[in-house]
């Protein structure tokens, strides 16, 4: 038995019209008649009430096919419910929509959908811009992306993540600073240094403990704060412009003209780990799931 005569069936049904049920159908009455005939012989008996329709001119549908209407109604109903549920899984695995912060740099964009390409081969990636590190897990939890870039912690229910990479806090500096020739430097030594900050809605909630750690050691930096940006590009061409030094995730690999990235240690030597997250909500295809969990640079 074929679908399709099921729903021509429910048409007539419907229409109580051979007419009017072939002109929605977009075939001929002949070729609808013919369908409706076959499958009364597939199902072993009539649907609608010959003597009705041949001395009345009038299509009436019989016990049975009032009884089949409503059963087969409901069967078609779900199998359309199914088909496009499955259509739009596989949109989905077609196109992933990414979510990243301002925080993200360019080049650590790319390297993480060069790294979910090669684990999907056949998926684009529409990248969403967020302004806010929070706003990406909001949009993950309202099912408004798939996968999302951001820092812990994860403050709404149902996400899980993977760790993408391990970080540490660095400080940019221009090349004429006079720490620009350290190794490293110590948060002490910046304690009379003007920062350049991305604004603080823009920024992972790591600044707060940063601040917490030069308060310990005797000064505030938020207090120096002599600029808020809305962009990482603009913020790295105030610190090359010798205007202030910034903190900076160690992620940027690629060297900047009349800048550098000075390792930043507080007490005892130790540098402050950022971790950069994937995260997705728990109920993700676990295929996707299990793929993103391996994805690590």
């Amino acid at each position: 038995m074929e679908l399709r005569k099921f729903k021509s069936f429910l048409v007539v049904a419907k229409e109580l019209h051979f007419g009017k049920a072939a002109e929605k159908l977009n075939i001929t009455q002949p070729a609808l008649t013919h369908q409706i005939l076959q499958l009364e012989i597939e199902v072993g008996f009539d649907l609608f009430d010959k003597e009705q329709r041949t001395n009345h001119r009038k299509v009436v549908l019989t016990e049975a096919g009032i009884y089949l209407a409503k059963e087969i109604s409901r069967l078609v109903e779900l199998f359309d419910r199914t088909i496009l549920s499955a259509q739009k899984n596989s949109e989905k695995r077609k196109q992933l929509r990414l979510g990243l912060p301002m925080f993200c740099y360019t080049e650590n964009v790319v390297d993480i959908i060069k790294s979910l390409q090669n684990k999907f081969p056949a998926t684009t990636f529409k990248i969403v811009e967020f302004t806010k590190v929070l706003s990406v897990q909001e949009a993950l939890f309202k099912g408004n992306i798939d996968i999302g870039v951001t820092t812990f912690p994860l403050v709404f229910k149902g996400l899980d993540c993977q760790i993408f990479k391990e970080v540490h806090v660095d400080v940019l500096i221009s090349k004429k600073h006079p720490l620009a020739n350290y190794k490293q430097i110590k948060i002490e030594q910046l304690r009379n240094e003007k920062w350049i900050d991305l604004s603080k809605d823009l920024c992972p909630p790591i600044l707060d403990e940063i601040e917490v750690l030069c308060r310990n050691a005797g000064f505030s930096r938020e207090a120096n704060i002599v600029q808020e940006v809305s962009n990482v590009e603009l913020q790295i061409g105030l610190v090359k412009a010798g205007i202030g030094v910034a903190i900076f995730p160690s992620f940027i690999t690629s060297e900047f003209e009349d800048i550098v990235a000075k390792k930043l240690v507080f007490s005892e030597d130790k540098q402050l780990e950022l971790s950069i997250l994937l995260a997705f909500k728990e109920t993700l295809d676990v295929e996707l799931q299990l793929a993103i969990k391996d994805t690590v640079l």
